[in-house]
């Protein structure tokens, strides 16, 4: 199985809609997470939960190297165990989609924001397919990016 070194982290700023504690790993939230009424976010506009028991959101992340490495399997039996859901339930089509998180992520430079959006395509047929991606902040000095996303 393939190893990664990066991972989304949280960077825990109110003022950014992300609520996990800051450098707590960060997945996709599925179906049954909740914002806990925290935030609210247009339809096309996806969010990440942390990896942890309280599963809190963000609506960003930043790309971080980690110690050592990852594998999807590991990152899937974190997210199942946080879920409280059997672990024995992880085949290779629930794997190959962490796998496709992990790739993602580790194709980002480090410290480099990002997040979730749905991208629906109307045409030959009605497709809604989740997309990660770099996240930009026009309005903030490169001094202030730094000091949000690089610590």
């Amino acid at each position: 199985m393939k190893k990664y070194e990066k991972m989304v982290v949280s960077i825990n700023d109110s003022d950014f809609n992300c609520y996990a504690n800051k450098g707590d790993w960060l997945y996709k939230a599925n179906d049954k997470d909740t914002k806990n009424g925290l935030f609210r976010l247009p339809k096309d506009i996806h969010f990440f939960v942390s990896l942890n028991e309280d599963r809190l959101p963000s609506e960003i992340g930043v790309v971080k190297k980690i110690d050592g490495y990852i594998t999807a399997h590991e990152l899937a039996v974190l997210d199942y165990s946080s879920r409280k859901k059997d672990i024995n339930q992880l085949n290779d089509n629930i794997i190959s989609e962490y796998e496709w998180f992990l790739e993602k992520v580790n194709a980002l430079p480090e410290h480099t924001p990002v997040a979730l959006t749905w991208l629906e395509k109307v045409f030959p047929k009605k497709i809604k397919e989740l997309r990660l991606h770099k996240k930009f902040f026009t309005g903030m000095s490169r001094e202030e990016k730094e000091e949000l996303f690089q610590n």
